[in-house]
């Protein structure tokens, strides 16, 4: 059910694209502080592309993409 949230939110295109690429994505999910858990919840969808080139392909095709960097730790971007 998550994957077809995914790729309502990506679009067709980039879902596709990332697909064929190989590139993975990160999901970082958190709760509201004010709604109750089981109604609402973010969903921060980033993708991890290993070669600065294809990244730079990547941020030119979809230029609506924000570009962040991967911190030590899993799941931690800024």
């Amino acid at each position: 059910m998550e994957d077809l949230w995914v790729r309502r939110e990506l679009g067709e295109e980039l879902s596709k694209y990332i697909a064929t690429k190989g590139y993975n994505l990160s999901l970082i999910r958190s709760n509201s502080q004010t709604m109750p858990e089981d109604i609402y919840c973010r969903c921060d969808i980033y993708v991890d592309i290993p070669d600065d080139k294809q990244a730079t392909l990547f941020a030119l095709k979809y230029n609506k993409a924000l570009p962040l960097k991967r911190g030590k730790r899993d799941n931690e971007y800024w």
